[in-house]
């Protein structure tokens, strides 16, 4: 793969508004940059009783983070202030992979998992009698789309909708990754770890096969999903059977589907920036037939209509990787 088609493509994920967790990013080291999209982490904040506001406070407000505070619909003339409405964090299908380190601060333990492409959205369930100590977390590897398979050389075909151990699909030097991991305090320290960790693991790739998947998408974006399969495999010079098939190996999905997710995201990041004055024209800007079109490959991949998504995006945490903050910033959810 190659870096510079991040800016070109920068998925959204909404993380939810629950008060008592955090959400932060931060970008790989350069050497990664072509195949990691950025490294997350999603925890508990710890809080005693009627002590517990004080915990929270030592986190930065969104604002403060430099991310949208705004409570205000943009569907009321005059941007009348509306009740703060809490959001589900929501899991949206965006091609890329990710490996997971949950930690357990109850029973003391660390648990490894990868998740391959989702194809369907859900909403992520609220934890449940998690004590008010609990200072659980998981860290996130957010491999960009054909990043993860240049580490384990697996076809993601395999992986789609699905959350596996770890140890099936990677288990070179695991051990090493766990150790180090253990001792680790901080997200800094756990991003310094695993930028160690995954520098030298890369797997030797066909040079043929790296920039065809690199050229394919840089169409793919560039035209924000519009571009037919068989248009696709006509300006590769090759064949749609084998472009189908470096993308089951390399992404986990088909061409067609990974370019509706890629329309998709451009929708959403429209609504997110506020375009939502005129949804036909939004329809027709994005290459569907009408607004009907639309609503129906939203619903697909939000699980909601776009009227919906644009009550809820100014609640979304998603900071670094869609506003290309260079350090890592803490949120509360």
């Amino acid at each position: 793969m190659d870096p510079s088609l991040h800016p070109l493509f920068r998925p959204i994920q909404m993380n939810g508004t629950d008060g008592n967790t955090y959400y932060m990013e931060q970008i790989p080291s350069v050497s990664l940059m072509a195949h990691v999209a950025c490294y997350w982490e999603s925890g508990s904040i710890p809080h005693a009783g009627e002590n517990q506001s004080t915990a929270i406070d030592m986190y930065p407000t969104r604002k403060e983070a430099g991310t949208l505070q705004s409570t205000k619909d943009p569907y009321m003339d005059g941007g009348i202030d509306q009740p703060y409405v809490s959001v589900p964090a929501r899991v949206l299908p965006d091609g890329c992979t990710d490996m997971l380190i949950t930690y357990d601060s109850i029973h003391s333990v660390h648990s490894y998992g990868y998740c391959g492409n989702y194809t369907h959205p859900f909403a992520v369930p609220e934890p449940v009698d998690v004590p008010a100590s609990a200072e659980n977390y998981t860290f996130g590897v957010r491999f960009f789309p054909g990043g993860a398979y240049v580490f384990h050389g697996l076809p993601l075909e395999e992986l789609t909708d699905r959350r596996i151990p770890l140890e099936e699909c990677w288990p070179v030097k695991l051990s090493e990754l766990q150790e180090r991991m253990a001792g680790t305090k901080s997200f800094e320290e756990r991003v310094h770890v695993m930028n160690t960790y995954l520098s030298p693991l890369s797997v030797q790739t066909n040079s043929y096969e790296n920039d065809l998947m690199k050229n394919v998408l840089h169409r793919i974006f560039t035209d924000g999903g519009r571009m037919s399969v068989s248009e696709l495999a006509m300006r590769e010079v090759v064949s749609e059977r084998q472009l189908h098939r470096k993308f089951a190996e390399w992404i986990g999905i088909s061409p067609k589907r990974f370019s509706e997710v890629v329309r998709f995201h451009r929708v959403l990041d429209s609504i997110h920036q506020g375009h939502t004055a005129d949804w036909v024209a939004l329809a027709l800007n994005h290459g569907f037939f009408d607004q009907a079109h639309l609503i129906r490959q939203f619903r697909k991949f939000y699980g909601e209509t776009p009227l919906t998504a644009a009550k809820e995006h100014q609640q979304r945490l998603s900071d670094l990787y869609n506003n290309s903050i260079a350090s890592s910033v803490i949120l509360k959810s």
